[in-house]
């Protein structure tokens, strides 16, 4: 999917000079819906360091909690906002391949503070690669050949020879794909286990969709990395082992569990005698952050030595504690709930927006059949906040006993604050479905202007006698442009109540209800 450098007849929309602070946004959004798109692919290529079938999903979780700092931060300057995805995705990092991904935005994080706060330009970009591929390299204790690591250099590399011969952002972007691209075919063979299972490595083809989805960015692209009939030579290489790959013998002689946690108040002196007594107790050992704060991370048999380590070397908190064989149990059989009340949405506001109703479980990762299965209850309702949500649903009908109600964000809105998840499951279902079928709503896909958007808002409202006005904004709705609705709907309707929710995610710009 490497995107190839523009050519006279080839015209890209609106390349960009410089990466700004809109721009960091987008390349954080789309890498979290590309990293969304391949979870499940990347899972099943998982086989290295051991075939736990996860790494997809590490990848994923990690970068969601980027973007979601920035939803929740609001940063007004590329510092500020490098600086939260650096503190989001270290402390969120989930699994080897997540601590690493978390050093590439701390990379960027302090090349963005080196530059004054200032857009970056090739120089720069080149500069954040070879940062990112240095501390990732330093972080882990014993480097394996073929693996994320050889992908993040070959991509550093490239970038920098690119800005050597003078080349613009766009030329330095497309060197970096293209050198990642190639290292990451080469991990089949580079690496003993991936070569024997046939796979490229996971957390390298994930890496090198964050960089393209940096590269579609930069070329002023939109679009997922994912389309109809598009196959990636990474996974098509692969296709024929993925399925069976997290299934193999590779690893199983290895440590029983996975030992994570954050570690403050450490001097660099306990850090380096914790890396050396980790070492000594197990493998897959990465050390990452500093100087504050550390992740760690490292496959075990003896787990209460791992904490009794972050213990000597400083204050170690917010434990996560895996054992590989539960993992492939759930896999295998899931336990599940006799009733679950799930609501798939797309952005952190409307999750936030659900869960406070205290009945209902926000899920952002449905677009990954394998991981809304997980969560499925032998009796599920499912809220829908969009068509796709919905269609996402449906694909799960046999699966267990499935109410779906809705298809868009205000349906959502309304019927989760009549959801009683101790009642009985049919009246449960009924209530919800009351409660969206009073609600006369629009959603506004797409961005056909302010004046459209009053006039959707003012026929709403001429066709009810509403009391209750919900809006709820997409990512790509400005604050302002949402306040002048709100002032336009208490202008005439000073009666109503109004309930506005910011943060519905990219797919959706603006969804009104009225009831």
């Amino acid at each position: 999917m490497t995107i190839q450098p523009s050519t006279e007849g080839c015209q890209l929309s609106m390349p960009l000079a410089e990466l700004d602070l809109a721009a960091l946004r987008r390349w954080v959004i789309t890498a979290r819906a590309d990293l969304d798109a391949y979870a499940e692919a990347l899972n099943r290529l998982n086989v290295f360091p051991v075939p736990d079938g996860d790494t997809g999903s590490n990848l994923q979780m990690t970068m969601r909690d980027a973007v979601d700092a920035l939803d929740e931060e609001g940063p007004d300057d590329i510092g500020a906002a490098a600086a939260a995805m650096a503190r989001a995705t270290l402390v969120s990092a989930r699994g080897n391949s997540g601590v690493i991904l978390s050093q590439l935005a701390k990379g960027v994080a302090e090349v963005v503070a080196e530059a004054g706060r200032q857009p970056l330009g090739p120089g720069q970009l080149a500069a954040i690669l070879t940062r990112a591929a240095e501390l990732a390299q330093g972080g882990v204790s014993a480097p394996a050949p073929g693996t994320i690591l050889t992908v993040a250099a070959a991509a550093a590399s490239a970038a920098n020879a690119a800005e050597e011969r003078g080349c613009d952002l766009t030329g330095v972007t497309d060197a970096a794909a293209a050198g990642a691209t190639d290292a990451l075919l080469r991990t089949r063979t580079e690496n003993d286990v991936l070569r024997r299972a046939g796979v490229v490595d996971a957390g390298g083809a994930g890496y090198l969709l964050v960089l393209e989805a940096l590269q579609r960015v930069i070329h002023g692209q939109g679009g997922l990395a994912l389309t109809d009939g598009a196959v990636p030579e990474w996974l098509r290489v692969s296709s024929a082992q993925a399925p069976d790959a997290g299934c193999g013998a590779e690893g199983a002689g290895g440590p029983a569990y996975e030992v994570m946690y954050l570690l403050d108040e450490a001097t660099p002196e306990g850090v380096a005698v914790l890396r050396r007594t980790l070492h000594s107790l197990g493998d897959s050992l990465v050390v990452a952050g500093g100087p504050d704060r550390y992740t760690v991370h490292v496959h075990v048999d003896d787990v209460a030595a791992a904490l009794n380590a972050g213990a000597a070397a400083g204050r170690p908190h917010r434990f996560r504690v895996t054992r590989f064989a539960d993992e492939v149990a759930a896999d295998v059989a899931p336990v599940r709930p006799d009733v679950a009340v799930l609501a798939l949405v797309s952005g952190v506001g409307m999750a936030q927006h659900v869960r406070a109703s205290g009945g209902v479980t926000p899920v952002r990762d449905w677009h990954d059949e394998h991981a809304l299965r997980r969560v499925l209850g032998r009796q599920t309702l499912m809220l829908c906040t969009s068509p796709q949500a919905r269609e996402a649903a449906e694909a799960l009908a046999g699966e267990c006993e499935l109410e779906i109600v809705g298809d868009n964000a205000a349906d959502v809105v309304a019927a989760s604050v009549v959801v009683d998840p101790g009642d009985e499951f049919r009246r449960i279902c009924r209530d919800a479905r009351e409660a969206a079928d009073g609600v006369l709503s629009v959603r506004v896909v797409g961005d056909p202007g302010q004046d459209a958007l009053m006039h959707e808002l003012v026929d709403l409202l001429a066709e009810s006698t509403a009391e209750l006005l919900t809006l709820v904004a997409g990512d790509a709705l400005p604050d302002d442009r949402l306040a002048q609705l709100v002032e336009a709907a208490r202008a005439d309707h000073s009666y109503l109540g109004i309930c506005q929710i910011t943060g519905d995610g990219p797919d959706t710009l603006l969804t009104i209800g009225v009831e």
